[in-house]
């Protein structure tokens, strides 16, 4: 009661607010007397924020973890101490604070040129709100209550905990309050950052169905397919909701559909990379606002010090990277170089607010009893999604301190990623394999489940699905209408090759190469299998200039491996046929081996050695650099020094092409 005491003695009413938040009057929302809230509101509590109320304050709003809620505020403080007339109102950025819970950190849920928040509990606690006039500690904590003491005026705050993720909900409640109370800065802003994620949920929700729906007709129709080709159902007719104009058989149906899915999956990137512009917009904005009241706090430290007469402070000298840089990489190194004439005795170094270095917590060790005049940073530092804020921070001998800020923005392309995944075991008319089907199954889980990559964005063709007239159409029609500029493709193959003697070849060698389907035909190699040079033209087909082929075939001729002779042994493709492959452009091929080499399976692996291996390198092993993405080079480097040193210098995987920038094949997560 001590603390009520004081408060009304000093504010009277105002004060009381504090502590009897449900009773105070004061509200940014128009509610009629007795009317009730909408569903979509689980908890709605209104107070007077008024000056001289030294540190946060329990709202009495518990919020879970993820909770969704929004914070209000209007008014304004006169603090006078800090000059002649300092009026802060919540738009300005930083007068307001708030934390989650009595252990947590203090941060800002109104930022500069707003006068609401919206934004998810990051953990379980009670919300507790204030205001700062001066310096506070990570929890909001005053660390001068004085300042407080001359302050004049008031912030009315609304706290509104949603009851689920609906913004076309909120947007509702928010229109009908701004449609009560135009003028209310705070709603305004509510109503435009509901309205934006409003028209993301309803898009994605349209799509969504889309894609169920295209999904759903395509299973009906395969199954319906599968029957009639079995002869199960012989007079089944084929029923679509097509129009008169459309396909009228299964098959072309089907693939008309599947057409239209990879344009709709190609909308959800379209939606998913709008949804992350938005939280990158609202963390920008939390976080130039925290540079701005940084700023600031300096711009008084540094007129405080020179006041006094104090020395210059040390200089700061960033090398990389450039400031305003944006990249895909997950991670950035940081070089640079502090000086100052009497020693550097204080550096850190913290990004988007969170301390990075020292990493012991000791800081500068000096060798000697005085202090480093030049202190040089290398650090590698891993960057948030979206806006980062890296601050260099120095401390001279005479405690006089530097500060310098680098922004970078992190990227993810979102690039569609099609592949076409190939294992053949069992040949109609050619000797077995042993492993290629579990190569293939291998790979393709590490795509879809590693990487992620949608499982409709992936083909897989295992024994007898992988004809000829299956590969044909899956490289030359489905990859073709699928793949745009900008995406990626991966093919990936593993079974027989074979050669057949052909002066025209430009090999020269004399030998045409072929990939053999499931149902090739030795007699007849030239209309029962595919030929290189036409995967050649398929490439040049496709309009994507990032297309990664990985062959574990055999066309050498050589003995052994997948050719059709001998089981247990693989040889590779001639670099001659290589280069001619890859000369497209944007176009990478890796093989197991080098010409006139063979290339082992392993009964110990259930793997051929090489594609164990590339697998290996893709689950993390070739992430060298450690920034969660594997990049061909990386992968090619890793595989070729494994496959090399366990086959006994035997066997030495060859790449052939390149594509401009860095080609990321693999992400580590």
């Amino acid at each position: 009661m001590k603390a009520l005491s004081f408060s009304i003695q000093t504010k009277g009413l105002a004060a009381i607010c504090f502590f009897l938040i449900t009773a105070c009057s004061h509200s940014n929302m128009k509610l009629a007397k007795n009317e009730p809230l909408p569903e979509i509101v689980k908890i709605h509590k209104s107070f007077l924020l008024a000056a001289k109320r030294v540190g946060l304050f329990n709202t009495g709003v518990y919020l879970e973890n993820d909770d969704l809620y929004t914070i209000l505020a209007t008014g304004s403080i006169d603090m006078a101490p800090r000059g002649p007339l300092h009026i802060y109102t919540p738009e300005d950025g930083w007068p307001v604070m708030a934390r989650i819970g009595k252990d947590g950190y203090a941060f800002q849920p109104i930022h500069r040129g707003y006068n609401s928040g919206t934004r998810n509990s990051y953990t379980n606690g009670e919300l507790f709100i204030g205001y700062r006039t001066g310096q506070v500690d990570s929890g909001g904590n005053p660390l001068n209550p004085e300042f407080y003491l001359d302050d004049v005026g008031s912030f009315t705050v609304d706290v509104i905990v949603w009851k689920e993720e609906n913004y076309v909900q909120i947007y509702d409640f928010f229109k009908g309050m701004h449609d009560r109370d135009p003028q209310n800065k705070a709603v305004v802003d509510a109503l435009q950052y509901a309205e934006n994620n409003k028209r993301y949920q309803i898009a994605r929700a349209q799509v969504d169905k889309k894609v169920d729906e295209t999904k759903k007709m395509i299973e009906e129709l395969k199954e319906e397919k599968e029957q009639i080709l079995t002869g199960s159902q012989a007079d089944i007719s084929t029923q679509t909701t097509a129009s008169s104009t459309e396909p009228s058989t299964a098959k072309e149906t089907i693939n008309v559909l599947e057409t239209k899915l990879s344009e709709l999956m190609a909308k959800v990137a379209e939606l998913d990379e709008m949804k992350i512009q938005l939280e990158a917009e609202r963390k920008k904005t939390e976080q130039l606002s925290q540079a701005l009241e940084e700023k600031e706090e300096r711009e008084k430290d540094l007129l405080g010090q020179l006041s006094a007469g104090a020395n210059t402070a040390p200089v700061i000298v960033v090398a990389s990277p450039i400031d305003g840089l944006k990249i895909e990489s997950r991670t950035v190194q940081l070089t640079g170089v502090t000086e100052d004439d009497t020693g550097i005795r204080q550096l850190n170094i913290s990004i988007n607010n969170k301390e990075i270095f020292p990493k012991d917590g000791r800081g500068i060790q000096a060798k000697t009893l005085e202090l480093p005049i030049k202190y040089q940073f290398n650090e590698r530092i891993r960057l948030d999604d979206g806006f980062n804020i890296i601050t260099i921070r120095s401390v001279d001998a005479d405690g006089l301190i530097a500060e310098k800020t680098v922004s970078i923005t992190r990227i993810e392309r979102r690039r569609n990623v099609w592949a076409l995944v190939v294992g053949i075991n069992e040949y109609q008319n050619v000797r077995n394999l042993k492993y290629a089907v579990n190569d293939a199954q291998a790979f393709y889980n590490l795509l879809v489940k590693q990487n992620q990559i949608p499982k409709e964005n992936v083909i897989i063709l295992t024994n007898k699905q992988a004809s000829l007239r299956n590969l044909r159409r899956a490289m030359g029609t489905q990859l073709k209408k699928k793949a745009g500029k900008e995406d990626m493709v991966i093919i990936f193959f593993a079974g027989h090759g074979a050669t057949e003697k052909d002066v025209t070849s430009p090999d020269g060698d004399g030998l045409e190469k072929y990939l053999l389907p499931a149902d090739a035909e030795l007699e007849d190699i030239y209309s029962s299998a595919l030929p290189m040079r036409e995967i050649s033209h398929i490439f040049r087909r496709i309009k994507s200039e990032r297309i990664i082929f990985i062959a574990d075939s055999c066309y050498s001729g050589a003995s052994g491996g997948r050719t059709i002779n001998v089981s247990g042994i693989r040889s590779s493709l001639s670099d001659t046929f290589l280069d001619r492959i890859a000369s497209g452009k944007g176009t990478v091929i890796i093989t197991a081996s080098g010409a006139n080499e063979v290339s082992t399976e392993s009964d110990e692996f259930k793997h051929g050695i090489f594609t164990y291996f590339l697998l290996e390198g893709l689950k993390g092993k070739a992430d060298v650099d450690r920034d969660s993405l594997i990049t061909v080079d990386e992968l090619y480097r890793y595989v070729s020094d494994k496959v090399a040193r366990a086959s006994g210098q035997e066997q030495h995987p060859v790449k052939k092409g390149m594509v401009e920038g860095r080609f990321v094949f693999g992400v580590v997560r």
